[in-house]
């Protein structure tokens, strides 16, 4: 598992293989144990995943063909889906840590999708703890904004699916959302969606971390270690549509061995290195690749934010989540209604008009049409929707 800063590049080289893209990614893993040759594998497991994940493929895949053996400076890796081969460039070893610098030969031919091409602009939100008096030893009540900015930094340092967006500093009452399957009040998906100024939210819930048994055989609490649970809930919603498009639970466990009336430092890298935390990364980076995975398709939207002289429109995504000059999208409206129950009913209708880009800044981007209907008949917060080039119109 990756702990600190990931770097990936991207290389292409053409000596032997057509239309072969070269991934260049570090991974790094905690040796626990002494066991320094299964840490390197999953060092190894880590930068493939990254690589992978950079160049579009689905996390599924790469769980199949990542589980190969480490054998000294070889690894065995059985060819499955988008990968042919896979060398190992760099091992470093750096006190309890290894880190692995690999570069893979990946086929463009296989990404999944055309979507999984442009990054996807998530506002996370903090994610609160459910039981208050559980945070009380170790005073670890600031894990409520920590491990939102911890999923947030490796999604940063990853595969260019996912553009976060931290909102934290709003906690947010959203036990009622967690205790119903699949729906969250539209009123909180659309403030923190248009705070943010993202496609989709991101909301979690700290739901256990609690203490299990004691894990050694001292008789007094000073010397005793237990073992303490962490459990988190998330949600993902789509703020244009209202749509739930990922739920799940995530659950570990870990000894803690901190003493019991020590306040301790959750941002800091005694505790992240600690057996506890260093749970709590693994379970994230887990928790990164199941969004990459679910995400990666999902459609690249906007909202348009304004017209400019009845002959442009502004849309809030730009070059960080790919967007480029040229491009062309198509335009959709969205004809909401309210039910008697009071839930908003996000209908969306397909108009035969398109926009190309024109103009492109990080987050924002400028497009035009020349369709002179449509520059009369568009307005704010209609939404447009990126158009595959194989798509026809």
């Amino acid at each position: 598992m990756k702990l600190f800063t990931r770097l990936v590049l991207l290389m292409f080289t053409l000596p032997f293989f057509a239309h072969a893209e070269w991934y260049e990614a570090t991974g790094q893993a905690k040796v626990r144990h002494g066991d320094v040759r299964s840490a390197k594998n999953r060092a190894v497991q880590d930068a493939l995943k990254q690589a992978m994940l950079f160049s579009g493929a689905n996390v599924s895949s790469i769980q199949k063909m990542s589980h190969g053996l480490l054998i000294d400076d070889q690894v065995s890796i059985n060819s499955v889906g988008a990968v042919n081969s896979v060398e190992i460039v760099e091992e470093r070893q750096r006190g309890s840590f290894i880190s692995v610098t690999i570069r893979a030969d990946i086929f463009p031919s296989d990404r999944e999708c055309y979507a999984s091409e442009f990054g996807k602009k998530i506002a996370i939100t903090q994610f609160p703890i459910q039981h208050w008096q559980d945070a009380k030893v170790g005073e670890i009540y600031g894990l409520e904004k920590e491990v939102p900015r911890q999923l947030m930094k490796m999604f940063q340092a990853g595969a260019n699916t996912i553009y976060p967006i931290a909102w934290f500093d709003k906690k947010l009452n959203i036990n009622a959302e967690f205790e119903q399957q699949g729906k969250v009040r539209y009123q909180l998906i659309d403030a923190v969606a248009q705070n943010a100024n993202a496609q989709f939210v991101m909301f979690g819930r700290i739901s256990d971390i609690s203490f299990g048994d004691k894990t050694n055989s001292f008789s007094f609490w000073e010397d005793d270690q237990f073992e303490r649970y962490f459990t988190m809930e998330l949600i993902i919603a789509n703020a244009l549509t209202h749509e739930i498009l990922y739920q799940n639970r995530f659950h570990t466990a870990a000894d803690w061995t901190f003493d019991h009336k020590m306040s301790v430092n959750i941002s800091s890298t005694q505790f992240w290195n600690s057996e506890y935390g260093h749970a709590i990364k693994r379970l994230l980076t887990e928790i990164r690749d199941d969004i990459h995975s679910n995400l990666n398709c999902q459609k690249l939207q906007s909202k348009i934010s304004g017209i400019k002289d009845g002959e442009q429109i502004q849309i809030n995504i730009g070059a960080g989540q790919g967007v480029a000059i040229g491009q062309e999208y198509r335009v959709s409206y969205r004809s909401d209604t309210i039910d008697d129950l009071g839930n908003l009913l996000t209908n969306i209708v397909i108009s035969p008009y398109k926009v190309r880009i024109v103009k492109v800044y990080e987050n924002s981007a400028i497009a035009e049409s020349t369709d002179t209907d449509f520059m009369s008949n568009v307005q704010i917060n209609d939404i447009i929707e990126l158009q595959s080039w194989d798509t026809d119109w």
